[in-house]
């Protein structure tokens, strides 16, 4: 009896951490989020010595398909310094966050480097429409 328990509680163990390892290696569904949207605010820094501008819309363009989310208009703003902020509706799921995250701080464009500083979700659509 003992060990029929001991051997019950080590399968539930395996199944649990199959799950966990499931979610943290592949794509998983997330909920709709639909009438919100959200906030990606990122650094970019790069080696090279111009706007970093088109640098931080390339890496936008680079990941986009990480995501099903739209950018909403203005696109990439730059906030100040090499801070950039943009936003995508319908809103990021706890999956995509991740995805877009990995993919703007992995992505390489030669001597280009973005920190994502924070994902933040938003309630309601944003008043100046989307942009493709």
């Amino acid at each position: 009896m003992k060990h029929a328990l001991a051997l019950l509680a080590v399968a539930a163990a395996v199944a649990l951490g199959v799950d966990m390892l499931g979610d943290a290696t592949k794509t998983r569904p997330d909920e709709d989020l639909t009438g919100t949207r959200s906030e990606i605010v990122m650094n970019v820094r790069s080696t090279f010595r111009r706007q970093l501008g088109p640098l931080a819309a390339g890496l936008w363009g680079a990941c986009q398909g990480t995501v099903a989310s739209r950018l909403v208009a203005p696109a990439v703003t730059n906030v100040r310094g090499g801070r950039f902020r943009f936003e995508v509706e319908p809103g990021l799921g706890t999956h995509a966050r991740r995805r877009l995250t990995g993919c703007l701080e992995d992505t390489t464009l030669d001597r280009v480097q973005a920190d994502v500083r924070w994902v933040r979700l938003l309630p309601g659509a944003a008043p100046s429409g989307v942009q493709d």
